[in-house]
């Protein structure tokens, strides 16, 4: 029986996880410069989960690299035929830690999904504990099918089994974060579009649909490549690991930059327009009426002196 090609499999995830890796530098990035260059209360939070997030995908890009060069360039492995293969389908300590690092990067993300969707729902302490405990779920199928795949028993019905319940778990999760906040965004939009005509909110609401849907995807795509006994999935999930780093990069970024613009427009706007007032209009209608002869060029005195003062006072308003 032919062995799978996994050695150009791992090489194409390898490729694909060094891309996805280089996008999550830039992101790290921009999420550090947007958070800490706003003129608004800081969330720890925010920071500890992009360095947290980039710190495993940092440590497994490097693990990663490390089991290419031990499976293709270690004189014991090449040397015998299909040494490479036989190397990267077999469960070495390279390999389990790097499992370990994937589930330790979801968790995270869940977490942080997680408090996201109990701030927006103003502190709702029963969504987030229905939430914390589908995650729970999630954590100790995930944990127990890692502690099979250890084993060697890969495909074995208890792996599927416990894959697919993981899997399950996890997609209901996310989709119900996302809906979750998602909706409440969409609420507050709505009410805010009463007053100032437009969805502030919309641009936030994309955000959090997109990021949700690539993580997403990209769990569809795992479990269905383990489900299916593809020996691809090895490869796959080191590029799922780069993908659950990128979606709290990419949601952190997206809405911290675009806040901090939108702070930025309105400072602007405030400190270079001024307020526009019309021009007072001052007009005066004298009637008089004689009914004893008048000095005409005391009238004409008076009547002169009136129109100053009047001009006067108009220059002065203007």
């Amino acid at each position: 029986m032919a062995l799978p090609a996994l050695n150009r499999m791992f090489i194409t995830g390898a490729w694909l996880e060094s891309i996805l890796y280089g996008v999550n530098c830039v992101l790290f990035g921009v999420c550090m410069y947007a958070l800490f260059n706003r003129h608004k209360r800081l969330y720890w939070i925010n920071i500890l989960s992009c360095v947290f997030h980039i710190s495993i995908a940092t440590a497994h890009n490097i693990l990663s690299l490390f089991l290419s060069l031990q499976a293709f360039t270690n004189p014991a492995i090449i040397s015998v035929p299909d040494g490479t293969i036989i190397y990267l389908s077999k469960n070495t300590p390279l390999t389990k830690t790097m499992g370990g690092l994937f589930l330790l990067n979801v968790l995270a993300l869940n977490l942080l999904l997680i408090w996201r969707l109990y701030v927006v729902w103003n502190r709702n302490r029963i969504l987030a504990f229905i939430m914390l405990i589908l995650e729970t779920g999630h954590l100790a199928t995930g944990v127990a099918n890692w502690a099979v795949l250890t084993t060697g028993h890969t495909f074995s019905n208890a792996a599927l089994a416990l894959g697919k319940t993981g899997c399950a778990l996890d997609l209901a999760l996310t989709i119900s974060v996302t809906s979750g906040i998602a909706y409440r965004l969409w609420r507050a939009g709505r009410d805010v579009s009463a007053l100032t005509g437009y969805n502030s909110y919309k641009a936030a609401i994309y955000t959090v649909i997109e990021s949700g849907a690539i993580y997403t995807s990209s769990i569809v795509v795992l479990c269905a490549l383990y489900q299916s006994g593809n020996a691809a999935f090895s490869a796959a999930i080191n590029v799922a690991t780069q993908i659950a780093t990128l979606t709290p990069l990419f949601l952190i970024a997206s809405v911290s930059f675009g806040l901090m613009h939108k702070d930025s427009t309105y400072s602007e706007a405030s400190t270079n327009v001024g307020p526009n007032f019309a021009r007072p209009i001052q007009v005066s209608i004298t009637q008089e009426t004689r009914t004893h002869p008048v000095n005409i060029m005391d009238s004409s005195t008076r009547s002169t002196t009136g129109k100053s003062q009047s001009i006067r006072a108009y220059r002065d308003n203007a």
